[in-house]
């Protein structure tokens, strides 16, 4: 029988994360763009989020890299690029991606609940929709600030309890994440990230934001259409859902030497 972390691994082998976010050829350059493209149009909120242009020059790892599309664009501005992550596929694809882009970067299929230290040290470790997914992420984090350089930053994002998606779960009107059968995750409420950086991370920001509001079935083919009761809200009322009650609860925390 599988263990849960193998069943985790093999979840997302079976379907790496945001692969069908593209209708063109798989692995072209346009593939590899639209799903840069429909990310941010759709989650804009993570380019505040991540700021890729403040580590050109910097070393930064992201544990549970996936794809690489925040990868990818991290490499763009300059930074000294590491990936990791459980899923073999995903690794696989990413090291794909960047060398259809032709961009800098080091992969490996790595777990994060052990050591990190070969990968050297790090200005920045970010970590985004992964935590939730993972059922011990204080043995991540206790990793995570090993390798980290004085004062070096932590961001990582989590889904939230208190969000509009999350009481559609409880209801059975939605589930964790596009492809069903996903073996593990979790929500998080403030007081628990500070509970888990405790003693390890000052929390320099928390914000909640995203909330998806869009046709599913248009969405692939696509098409941007607001399901009707988002349609009906005035944009001021969508825009207080998202930060109220946005699905992607945010962190940027600093290292404590």
């Amino acid at each position: 029988m599988k263990t849960l972390v193998e069943k985790i691994t093999a979840y997302w082998d079976a379907q790496p994360c945001n692969v069908k976010n593209s209708l063109s050829e798989p692995g072209t350059e346009k593939y590899w763009n639209e799903i840069s493209a429909r990310r941010y149009l759709v989650e804009s909120h993570l380019l505040d989020f991540a700021q890729f242009h403040l580590y050109q020059g910097k070393r930064v790892l992201e544990v549970g890299c996936g794809i690489a599309t925040d990868g990818a664009e991290f490499a763009k501005h300059g930074a000294e690029y590491v990936g990791i992550d459980l899923s073999t596929e995903s690794i696989g694809l990413a090291r794909q991606r960047f060398e259809v882009l032709g961009l800098d970067g080091e992969f490996h299929v790595h777990n994060g609940e052990h050591d990190l230290s070969k990968f050297g040290e790090f200005d920045m470790v970010y970590c985004m929709g992964v935590l939730h997914h993972y059922p011990t992420p204080e043995k991540i984090i206790d990793n995570i600030y090993k390798i980290l350089k004085p004062n070096g930053e932590f961001k990582f994002l989590v889904y939230a309890r208190n969000s509009w998606k999350y009481a559609m779960i409880q209801r059975g009107l939605d589930q964790y994440e596009a492809q069903a059968g996903c073996p593990y995750a979790k929500t998080y409420t403030k007081e628990e990230i500070y509970n888990l950086l405790d003693g390890k991370f000052q929390v320099a920001r928390i914000r909640q934001d995203h909330c998806f509001m869009y046709n599913v079935a248009k969405y692939k083919q696509g098409i941007y259409e607001l399901e009707p009761w988002f349609e009906a809200m005035p944009e001021m009322m969508r825009t207080a859902v998202k930060e109220y009650l946005g699905w992607h609860l945010m962190c940027k925390s600093i290292k404590i030497s």
